[in-house]
């Protein structure tokens, strides 16, 4: 498998639950700041959000479509709190750091294109020890549209300056599977459910990174 995967001029990963585990953070975060404004989301709208933006997370538990103001400013207090959970809560995805670092030994460029804001990716890259082994980073709460869009897929193989057939897509959630396919890359899915019929338009699924390692 690890070298197929290294037959690629690239390689993008998607950050939360792809390298670190903090999906359960970015929850707590939302649970907390809607409670001040008098909203318990359901579990079942949480899961169905994973691995996307905040916008249309937002318009779904008011129930309305807010301004981008409105979104602005809550998604500002998410973020904030966000940054005092993370330090504390994320932890590696076991395996994902080894195998990013083995591909750049093997001469690929390396990205990372996430729904996070820049801050917390640059944060997360520092815990991993691999900011130095990438080149390109994506937030996709810098731009209009957000995965499951295949925009932020898009931006990303724009900056690397490479065609998208030569660029491969590692993610866990299935709206970043589908935003990954959109943008015409071969997309990866690793984490828990991946292997799955939900995620059988992927090139390769696994519920761990241990076959992805493996010379073969």
């Amino acid at each position: 498998m690890f070298r197929e995967l290294a037959s690629f001029r690239a390689s993008i990963f998607d950050l939360d639950g792809t390298l670190v585990h903090s999906e359960h953070v970015w929850e707590e975060a939302k649970v907390m700041i809607l409670a001040h404004h008098g909203i318990t989301p359901t579990k079942a709208i949480l899961n169905a959000h994973v691995g996307r933006g905040l916008s249309d997370f937002l318009d779904e538990v008011f129930g309305r479509p807010l301004s981008e103001e409105e979104k602005t400013e809550i998604g500002n207090q998410i973020g904030a709190r966000a940054d005092i959970l993370l330090p504390e809560m994320r932890f590696p995805v076991e395996g994902a750091a080894d195998l990013l670092m083995e591909l750049h030994k093997a001469g690929q460029r390396i990205a990372i294109c996430s729904s996070s804001p820049r801050r917390h990716i640059v944060s997360a890259m520092a815990e991993l020890g691999i900011t130095d082994k990438v080149e390109t980073i994506v937030s996709g709460s810098e731009l209009p549209k957000g995965k499951p869009h295949p925009l932020p897929y898009l931006t990303t193989v724009r900056a690397l300056d490479l065609d998208p057939k030569d660029v491969c897509a590692f993610e866990d959630s299935l709206p970043g599977a589908r935003s990954a396919h959109a943008a015409g890359l071969t997309v990866y899915a690793i984490g828990e459910g991946c292997s799955g019929p939900a995620f059988d338009f992927c090139a390769g699924r696994g519920e761990n990174y241990q076959d992805f390692l493996q010379i073969s």
